[in-house]
């Protein structure tokens, strides 16, 4: 093993290390998994019992089978925003911990790299668990007709898709984090993207759509909702975006004076 490479090692090992010491970490990571399952049972069986001509299956457009369960990703995807501005703003404050580690690592790029693959790995499995989960216990318990472990194409694709928006979304917080040197400000910026505001914008201005939150939705939500890009767009313009500011926030945290 190369010195360079040792070097790489020891970086991915000390920042995994500082990422799952962080209570808010795992705190947010088992809430965000745990907390949404139960919401996702009680949504299911609601339904369960009614009468086919109960007026309140009919109080709103039904869900087409392969997006059922989705609806349930709001809860989570608040939290992994909330993860990945605290990841960013976790080097700054009064300790100014980023001192410490640049000067155990001091090639900055290489450091800003590990922090965003290490952010987007945990994300993608916090993701996957939850919706995944969600999914199973949706359609267990909702008796859709879909078999809850093999689930169908359609439901894997938008799987992958809520998977790929929330992790892309996390870094794009992650990079406005660096930028700002803060977690304050990712949180007034991503969160109310996250939690409807910018749905609300796309149903009265077409632009709103290419907001990278509204952008990744795509991914995962019924086009047949009409305020959303096409899926394949909507994962670009959401691609688009975390890369830009990926790219502004690593220029920046490798000039950035400490």
């Amino acid at each position: 093993m190369t010195a360079s490479t040792r070097r790489a090692v020891s970086l991915i090992r000390s920042e995994s290390t500082k990422f799952l010491a962080a209570r808010s970490a795992v705190v947010l990571a088992l809430i965000t998994i745990l907390a949404t399952w139960p919401i996702a049972a009680m949504n299911a069986v609601s339904g369960v019992d009614l009468d086919p001509d109960d007026p309140r299956l009919f109080s709103a457009e039904p869900i087409p089978i392969e997006y059922s369960g989705f609806e349930m990703a709001g809860f989570g995807y608040v939290l992994v925003v909330v993860l990945a501005a605290l990841w960013a703003g976790s080097e700054y404050g009064a300790a100014n911990q980023i001192r410490t580690t640049l000067l155990a690592t001091p090639r900055r790029l290489r450091v800003f790299l590990v922090k965003a693959l290490l952010l987007a790995a945990a994300v993608a499995v916090i993701a996957f668990l939850t919706m995944w989960g969600t999914l199973v216990i949706t359609h267990a318990a909702g008796a859709t007709g879909i078999d809850p472990w093999t689930l169908n194409a359609a439901i894997w694709a938008n799987l992958g898709g809520i998977v790929l928006a929330w992790t892309l979304t996390a870094l794009i917080a992650f990079a406005v984090g660096v930028l700002a040197r803060t977690a304050i400000l990712p949180l007034v910026l991503v969160v109310p993207l996250v939690i409807g505001v910018g749905d609300l914008l796309a149903g009265f201005w077409d632009g709103a759509a290419y907001l990278p939150v509204v952008a990744g939705a795509a991914l995962f939500t019924d086009p047949a909702a009409g305020v959303y890009l096409a899926p394949a767009l909507g994962g670009v313009v959401q691609v688009a975006w975390a890369v830009v500011l990926l790219a502004a926030a690593a220029v920046s945290f490798a000039r950035q004076d400490l």
